[in-house]
């Protein structure tokens, strides 16, 4: 392993000095650092500026420097070019990042490639408008469809075409076992060790005290639907980023992607000391 690139979130990183001191770490030991060229007048190291189609296309390891945002960020590009990303977290809880940034001892475990290489599941979500395709995209935690502001939204949604709920709610979560911590378990969703594959649906503030999380198999279909008499638009999310809006008459269609987003995890790091942590914080 010779190319290691770095993806950093510039609001955890202002003055990009855990940039600097990860690449510092890394290029005394003989690693060839990439990094993005917006940042070439701040850092003065010896470091390759590139930009960022190169870096995915040249790395062979992409260390995310942030939070849980910034992995999500970055993962639908590393899963099309098969880049494992290891995450240090200069955030909250981060569920997803295998160090802290003042955790010295993550760089020489890096070098050493003490980390394994696990394959999460990832869906991938399908706008129909009159009956044709018009947008996809893919998420490693979750897929979020809410009324328009503030206005409670009629889903109905179907799974391997059979209607298996209603729900008046403020919107439903369809998550991954890896996005299991993420939203959905604000709303009440189950927590699913992250090597079950499985698709998760959560309503999120729903009317009535009858509406339950469902855990579903992997190879599902799902399908949601909006009733317009309640709200005239629909906000689609996918891993937290607005990428759409639906009209009346549109459909979204969720299944596991063939995509998988290839996270690198420290061989020293426990899955449940980690949930243990962060929800006790």
């Amino acid at each position: 392993m010779q190319y290691i690139g770095i993806y950093v979130n510039r609001e955890r990183d202002k003055d990009l000095s855990a940039t600097n001191m990860a690449a510092e770490a890394l290029i005394r030991c003989g690693k060839t650092v990439l990094v993005d060229r917006e940042y070439a007048s701040e850092l003065n190291i010896d470091v390759r500026f590139v930009p960022h189609d190169e870096m995915l296309a040249k790395a062979e390891l992409i260390i995310a420097l942030g939070g849980d945002g910034t992995i999500l960020k970055i993962i639908a590009d590393a899963a099309s070019h098969n880049i494992p990303v290891l995450g240090i977290n200069l955030g909250h809880l981060g569920f997803l990042t295998q160090a802290e940034k003042d955790d010295q001892k993550v760089f020489e475990r890096i070098l050493n490639e003490d980390f394994t290489i696990n394959a999460a599941m990832m869906l991938e979500a399908k706008v129909f408008r009159n009956g044709r395709e018009v947008s996809q995209h893919h998420a490693l935690n979750d897929i979020i469809l809410r009324g328009d502001g503030a206005k409670m939204i009629s889903l109905e949604v179907e799974v391997d075409g059979t209607v298996t709920n209603r729900y008046l709610a403020d919107g439903i979560i369809v998550a991954t076992s890896t996005g299991s911590t993420a939203y959905s378990l604000s709303c009440g969703g189950p927590i699913v060790h992250k090597q079950l594959d499985c698709i998760i649906l959560t309503p999120i503030c729903p009317h009535t005290l009858k509406s339950r999380c469902i855990v579903i198999p992997p190879d599902s279909s799902v399908i949601l639907r909006f009733d317009p008499a309640y709200c005239a638009e629909a906000n689609l999310k996918a891993d937290g980023n607005p990428v759409g809006h639906l009209n009346p008459g549109d459909y979204i269609e969720i299944v596991r992607s063939e995509k998988r987003a290839p996270l690198a995890t420290l061989n020293t790091h426990n899955y449940f000391d980690v949930i243990r942590k962060k929800l006790s914080d």
